[in-house]
């Protein structure tokens, strides 16, 4: 009975992390340009971003990912801006262990959609690698977001006038990592300076490094009620990984 109990709940474990949503980072580095590529996966549900700059030029494209999957194989469009023009485009990739493979075939407009589609889906070539980029998300109780939720706590405290806590998502690649979400005090009461209540309403940013002990410091922190906070850290840390701000 013990054993068949035991099953099941591995069952059960499977069925649920396999319903979480999972996201993955990939990249493709050469001497001519960069390709980035963040997918979140939610079931059949697919969303992301794709970002393309080459090394010579001043102008790349960015754009969001949309789209479905299929064992192992993406169909998504790509909606992007290059050189202040908007397309869209239809992408196909494959996930091959740590590496995504992407499509590439011809590509045609269909009925004067100005949405790129491919002649033939079926006759698509996987000739472009890009390797899949460490992150991981520490949960709510794990050591490691707990060292950091420690070393943000000091200096943001300090500013508030009031013990916090904070609420949101952490990511780490490396000995780097980022939080976003929001601050709150500890009593759950506004603090007693007004500029420091109004700091509350807005969302919170923070780049942390790790030292060679294994201790948390913060690098860079700020309130924002747009991507501010993080837009400023990138710049201030280009070295930081580029996973931390998607």
């Amino acid at each position: 009975m013990k054993h068949l109990l035991f099953a099941a709940s591995l069952m059960l474990g499977s069925l649920v992390s396999a319903a979480e949503a999972q996201t993955l980072f990939f990249e493709r580095e050469t001497a001519k340009d960069s390709t980035r590529i963040a997918l979140t996966m939610d079931g059949g549900t697919v969303n992301g971003t794709k970002t393309w700059r080459p090394k010579q030029e001043a102008h790349g494209a960015r754009g969001t990912l949309q789209g479905g999957m299929k064992g192992p194989v993406i169909s998504a469009t790509w909606d992007y801006t290059v050189e202040g023009s908007d397309q869209s485009e239809q992408q196909i990739y494959k996930l091959d262990g740590d590496r995504l493979l992407i499509g590439t075939g011809e590509l045609v407009e269909r009925n004067n959609d100005a949405k790129l589609t491919f002649k033939d889906p079926s006759a698509v070539k996987f000739t472009t690698v890009l390797q899949r980029v460490e992150a991981r998300e520490p949960k709510a109780g794990t050591p490691e977001r707990k060292a950091i939720m420690d070393a943000m706590r000091e200096p943001v405290s300090g500013q508030i006038g009031k013990p916090v806590i904070f609420t949101g998502g952490v990511r780490a690649s490396g000995s780097w990592a980022r939080f976003q979400g929001n601050v709150a005090t500890t009593d759950g009461k506004k603090p007693t300076k007004q500029d420091a209540a109004e700091l509350l309403e807005l969302d919170f940013f923070a780049l942390l490094t790790r030292d060679a002990d294994g201790a948390w410091k913060v690098a860079h922190w700020g309130f924002a009620g747009d991507t501010g906070a993080s837009e400023a850290a990138r710049e201030k840390f280009p070295k930081a990984p580029w996973v931390l701000f998607e």
